[in-house]
């Protein structure tokens, strides 16, 4: 080792020379993101699209001291047949390359079989997921994988549940949809 350089290391220490080091030579990187988030908190009645089929029922929850933050969220209901809540998110800004993910934040009490889908304007499935929430009646965050926008835009991003048979009941709180390119 040289002279200079072990006098270099001896003044800066072996992890500040190497963090100087990574500093210097490293790229900067060039990305962006787009992020469009809603918790029910402005009127969700008009913001909100909700649809049921068979023995199922949707709603909000005002002020009633049951959102996971804010004072604001929705709920979905099924014994027999679906309830969806979806949000539009305007995607206009973002690139068609770009690569998106969608989460929203679920409560349960005994379990319930959940899904997000992502829809576009011509009745176009873009994305599912439907995972297993554990009936702990905390909020639990439940997200998609990224996803490939295509060009779409806007998206119709929702939360959904459907039961045969046996009750679902679903809050659901703070959705958040972002874009990455």
């Amino acid at each position: 080792m040289s002279t200079t350089f072990s006098r270099l290391l001896g003044r800066l220490g072996g992890v500040s020379l190497v963090a100087a080091l990574l500093v210097a030579t490293s790229g900067v990187a060039h990305a962006s993101m787009s992020q469009v988030q809603d918790g029910f908190e402005f009127n969700p009645q008009s913001s909100w699209l909700v649809a049921t089929g068979g023995s199922a029922s949707a709603g909000f929850d005002v002020g009633a001291g049951t959102a996971r933050s804010g004072r604001n969220n929705g709920w979905l209901f099924a014994s027999n047949g679906w309830a969806f809540e979806g949000y539009w998110v305007p995607t206009n800004s973002v690139p068609r390359h770009a690569q998106c993910a969608s989460q929203f934040y679920m409560q349960t009490a005994g379990g319930a079989q959940v899904g997000i889908e992502i829809w576009d304007a011509n009745a176009h499935l873009l994305y599912s997921t439907y995972p297993w929430l554990n009936g702990s009646g905390a909020y639990q965050a439940v997200n998609t994988a990224r996803w490939n926008l295509n060009g779409v835009n806007p998206v119709f991003v929702k939360a959904i549940v459907g039961a045969s048979g046996s009750s679902r009941f679903v809050r659901i709180d703070d959705m958040t949809t972002q874009c990455y390119w």
